[in-house]
């Protein structure tokens, strides 16, 4: 009898978790041949990177749920040994979510979270990334037919240290105003502090629209920072991000698709007190500045004179789940650059992108990619003359 009622109980147990908790799983090979050195003497480097992840979403009652993921990263055989152990594993998400709080239409999370807004401009996920991005600390959502309302608190950096010194928190409010149909309205106010704020107290705003005219999309952003910060010397901060792209899809058989698009980012090359340089703080930037990633460290990586990248886009639908890309982007600086030999420039480069997505079944999706790029004069100087190549398999496995 006690047998019984013990296989009673684990059935009984079992049907409870599989209505309560939902597991999840994700594997991500991507195999790389790498050559983006711009030193053609030099041979490719190849190796392959792996991200694995595992999930499980609680429950318990309509308006409580949790969520929490782990992750390991790695690439292949960058251990000591086939038996030794990189301890790799970290939590990606791990959070708390309450829904309408006092029946309100008011929800609230509180842990460690993906964040996701305005395009990925400012805030993205970097998914790219082997390692991808996520924050820790709260979120409070306002929910109604016509906006919607986040505010959230974010802990950056916490160091322990006496008056919580070099300490960094993000706070901000993201608005999706649902004004009109086929029309996305997407106000943002992101406010970066470090402490004590001499070093760092900023301030980033403006807002995203993305609309469809039938078989035209167009997207545009704007945005502007200000506020002050210290490196060598204080520094009052004025910087701008402007972007704008329009796309067409043509009804054929193949479903072809064409655009074209602009992001201008201000930036510096003046010794005065004003810092002109604009900084895409949390933004996925491996989306927008071509997928060889040589922008996506903004502003180190475009040596704080800013960026102008005019970019072209096509692509069809091969086979039904076929699609094939072209990506152009005519990469230059806001500001010009001295060049070492005498004269000026704009010129970082040109970039050309072939992407390839192949939807192999609802859980796998196949990706690929072939990418060039030609330095222009500000990368020749500072990286090399020759033109780079890199190549990517990437196979993504949801289940």
């Amino acid at each position: 009898m006690k047998k019984i009622l013990f296989i009673v109980l684990i059935i009984n147990s079992m049907a409870f978790a599989q209505q309560t908790v939902k597991f999840s799983a994700q594997f991500r090979p991507r195999f790389e041949i790498d050559n983006k050195d711009f030193n053609s003497s030099n041979q490719s480097t190849t190796f392959t990177l792996l991200r694995t992840r595992l999930g499980a979403m609680f429950t318990p009652s309509n308006n409580v749920s949790g969520y929490v993921e782990i992750q390991d990263t790695r690439a292949f055989g960058e251990e000591t040994s086939t038996i030794a152990n990189m301890k790799n594993v970290d939590l990606h998400e791990a959070y708390i979510k309450l829904d309408k709080i006092f029946s309100l239409p008011i929800d609230f999370k509180v842990g460690r979270f993906e964040l996701v807004y305005n395009n990925h401009r400012l805030i993205g996920n970097s998914n790219w990334g082997n390692t991808a991005r996520s924050f820790d600390g709260a979120l409070l959502s306002l929910n109604n037919e016509k906006f919607k309302i986040d505010f959230f608190a974010i802990k950056e950096f916490e160091k322990n240290l006496v008056g919580d010194t070099s300490d960094q928190n993000m706070f901000g409010a993201f608005f999706d105003l649902k004004l009109f149909s086929n029309y996305q309205i997407q106000p943002i106010i992101i406010w970066q502090r470090m402490i004590p704020s001499t070093n760092l107290n900023r301030f980033t705003t403006g807002t995203y629209i993305k609309g469809n005219l039938g078989n035209l999309t167009h997207e545009e952003e704007i945005y502007y920072q200000f506020g002050k910060m210290k490196s060598a010397k204080e520094y009052d901060i004025s910087a701008y991000l402007l972007a704008g792209n329009v796309s067409y899809n043509f009804n054929l058989p193949l479903k072809p698709f064409i655009g074209i698009g602009i992001d201008y980012l201000s930036g510096d090359n003046v010794a005065d007190n004003e810092y002109n340089v604009f900084n895409t703080i949390y933004g996925t930037n491996h989306k927008f500045y071509g997928f060889m990633d040589y922008f996506t460290n903004i502003p180190i990586d475009t040596y704080n004179l800013g960026l102008n990248d005019l970019y072209f886009k096509a692509g069809l639908n091969l086979k039904s789940d076929l699609k094939a890309s072209l990506y152009l982007h005519f990469f230059n600086s806001d500001k010009e650059y001295i060049l070492k030999k005498g004269g000026v420039t704009k010129s970082f480069g040109n970039e050309v992108d072939f992407l390839f997505n192949y939807n192999y079944s609802k859980e796998i999706a196949i990706e690929s990619g072939l990418s060039f790029f030609s330095p222009g004069e500000i990368f020749k100087e500072k990286k090399g003359t020759d033109n780079s190549t890199w190549f990517y398999l990437m196979i993504i496995a949801t289940l």
